[in-house]
């Protein structure tokens, strides 16, 4: 399982958050600056208008009014009922007291209204001429926040299927059959889709290939073993009879090794609640063994594993215990969240990894060597822990649930 930090989603939310909160910073920034910027403005035109004033004082009224209504001022009567003051920021007001003037500014719907007190008189001036308001700040705002959330779903929508494929992978590697269904897209994702679909079809192909092969194989094993038998219990008791009947029952044994091992390439599982004890008594009926040769304790649990595969499984190690016991009876003990298996005897002449792998034997006694091969492979299969150790003499395999 992908880790949450590790996730291409994670990392893809990450930068757009990361993204949002940077675009935010700076549009508090830009604003913060248009701010600035306004207040010089309206400290400029405050300026102009008052130069204005002092230029034509000594002009006609007309005159006066022309000056001004070129400069985009124009006298009216009083204020607005739903004017309200703007309060100026310290620099601009001592700017404004440099030119002996007393400015208040006001902002109403329609603008803004300067009130010049000169002389106990105090005049009110609209400026008609207002510079355009700053929208181009909010206008690329939202302009780069809808770009980056438009790529964000764009991406999003794009590596989505990487979570289905996913999905279906996981299916497939636990033995599901998984519909080929098209990706109709253009990118590389929807490529690695179509091409693994595709190889998955073939490897489909191949393995119902080999299944068939297999099966019909074992199919036209078991009737001559079946013959056989069937003709050795029909002869008299002697040496020979049962050399072969011994024979046959190790060739009967071998082909269910071989369908346990195709059962486990398949990745076949069928898991549901089984008892421990009753696993294991199966598997030493499967053996023909003493019961007498094995002793077990505290079995009594129920896990849940596919029945056939742990019991072969169960079955191979207590095989490999007793046919490599120097005494017996071997033990098989139980905690609730192992089984172990134990029997003394000589330390083992090679490694155990090489010990378990496929058709290697310890004796050269003539099988296949694929008892611990199955059992760590059933192992695997559930997600168990096959763990060996070698003390004082006793080999113990053990199966961590």
């Amino acid at each position: 399982m992908i880790s949450r930090r590790h996730s291409v989603f994670f990392k893809l939310h990450f930068f757009f958050f990361l993204a949002v909160i940077v675009l935010l910073l700076l549009f508090i920034s830009a604003l913060s600056e248009q701010e600035q910027q306004r207040f010089h403005l309206l400290a400029h035109r405050s300026m102009e208008l008052s130069r204005i004033i002092d230029e034509t004082r000594d002009r006609t009224c007309m005159e006066q009014s022309e000056e001004l209504q070129e400069a985009g001022f124009k006298i009216i009567d009083a204020l607005t009922p739903n004017c309200e003051a703007i309060p100026l920021p310290p620099p601009m007001r001592a700017k404004l007291r440099s030119r002996n003037v007393s400015v208040t500014i006001y902002k109403d719907n329609k603008g803004l209204i300067y009130a010049l007190s000169r002389e106990h008189c105090t005049m009110y001036y609209r400026d008609t001429a207002e510079g355009a308001t700053y929208y181009f700040v909010w206008f690329l705002f939202f302009a780069l926040m809808g770009g980056l959330v438009s790529m964000y779903l764009v991406l999003w929508k794009n590596l989505k299927p990487l979570k289905h494929l996913y999905e279906q992978i996981q299916r497939y590697g636990e033995g599901e059959e998984i519909l080929n269904t098209p990706n109709t897209g253009k990118d590389e994702i929807a490529l690695i889709s179509n091409a693994l679909h595709s190889a998955l079809e073939k490897q489909n192909k191949f393995k119902k290939s080999r299944e068939l092969f297999l099966r019909n194989i074992m199919h036209e094993l078991k009737t001559p073993i079946m013959k056989g038998k069937l003709i050795v219990e029909l002869e008299e008791p002697s040496p020979n009879r049962n050399l072969l009947g011994k024979l046959f029952t190790r060739l009967e044994h071998l082909i269910r090794q071989m369908a346990y091992i195709e059962k486990m390439h398949a990745f076949s599982l069928t898991k549901s609640p089984h008892r421990l004890d009753t696993m294991i008594h199966k598997a030493i009926e499967n053996l023909i063994i003493d019961n007498h040769s094995v002793r077990m304790s505290g079995c009594e649990q129920t896990i849940t594993v596919d029945e056939s595969l742990f019991t072969s499984a169960l079955q191979n190690l207590i095989d490999n215990a007793v046919r490599h016991a120097s005494s017996l009876p071997i033990e098989i003990t139980c905690n609730g969240e192992k089984i172990c298996i134990r029997n003394s005897g000589e330390p083992l002449k090679r490694p155990v990894e090489e010990a378990l792998q496929a058709f290697v034997t310890e004796r050269g006694e003539g099988g296949l060597g694929l008892g611990l091969y199955i059992a760590q492979s059933v192992c695997e299969l559930h997600n168990f822990t096959l763990s060996y150790r070698y003390e004082e003499g006793i080999h113990t395999f053990c199966i961590i649930f």
